[in-house]
């Protein structure tokens, strides 16, 4: 039998373009919420799928990557040159666009590889109050 058990309330506050979005290719940002659910077998000897201190703690060392970052496509990093009297962080992903979709099968894929491939990922990714992604990985 499949179990799935999640982890809600993760917030991450981004920069992004998107230039395959008419009025949308300014850089410009947003908090997005995320929660995540794993699907597993119970393991006999612990009574869990998973811990969810240890859940908790992969999926936050992978969210920190996004937080208060600029994300860019990697196919974008060559072009893009920002400078100022300011910090400039930034997190690459390999997708043609830094949309929602995008950022939200990054993430769901990073956590599936920090748990070694052993559980199935759901990610529920929103941007917004009223808009959002729902990821299932792989």
């Amino acid at each position: 039998m499949k179990i799935k058990i999640g982890i809600e309330g993760f917030t991450i506050d981004s920069a992004h373009y998107t230039p395959s979005s008419p009025g949308n290719e300014q850089i410009h940002g947003h908090t997005y919420e995320l929660t995540v659910e794993v699907q597993g077998n119970v393991d006999e000897k612990s009574g869990f799928v998973i811990d969810f201190d240890i859940l908790r703690e992969v999926i936050y060392n992978v969210v920190k990557e996004y937080d208060h970052k600029i994300i860019i496509p990697r196919k974008d990093i060559s072009s893009v040159e920002l400078k100022g009297p300011f910090s400039v962080l930034t997190k690459t992903i390999d997708h043609p666009f830094a949309t929602v979709e995008y950022i939200g099968q990054d993430i769901a894929k990073e956590i599936y590889e920090k748990l070694e491939k052993k559980f199935n990922i759901t990610l529920r990714i929103s941007e917004g109050k009223d808009s959002y992604a729902v990821i299932e990985y792989p």
